[in-house]
């Protein structure tokens, strides 16, 4: 794990460390990781621009503060930390708005 996230290969240095500083260097490097991603998020979001795409927002991509709090909760899944709208929930109010405007556009009354 310290060579994967850490790029350490001593094995006397990394067994000198007590395991509180290690799990605090790897959680550094997991924010390490965070900020590349917020950085890759915000050149995807410049590129969508470039290409004239509409309305992206850099959380729909990669929400960093979302990720930080979820790591510093230790929850090991903070990489999905993403602002978006799920598929089910698109369906539900695009079914919404269909029975919505049946009722809206009858004429008369």
């Amino acid at each position: 794990m310290a060579a994967h996230h850490l790029q350490v290969y001593d094995n006397d240095l990394i067994f000198s460390w007590t395991p509180r500083e290690f799990r605090l260097k790897i959680k550094g490097s997991q924010h390490r990781q965070i900020d590349e991603y917020e950085r890759d998020a915000q050149a995807a979001i410049f590129g969508r621009v470039a290409n004239n795409q509409k309305k992206v927002r850099q959380t729909q991509l990669f929400n960093a503060d979302k990720a930080r709090k979820r790591l510093d909760k230790g929850f090991k899944d903070w990489r999905k930390a993403r602002d978006v709208v799920s598929l089910e929930q698109h369906r539900r109010a695009k079914a919404a708005m269909k029975e919505y405007f049946k009722t809206a556009n009858k004429e008369g009354g």
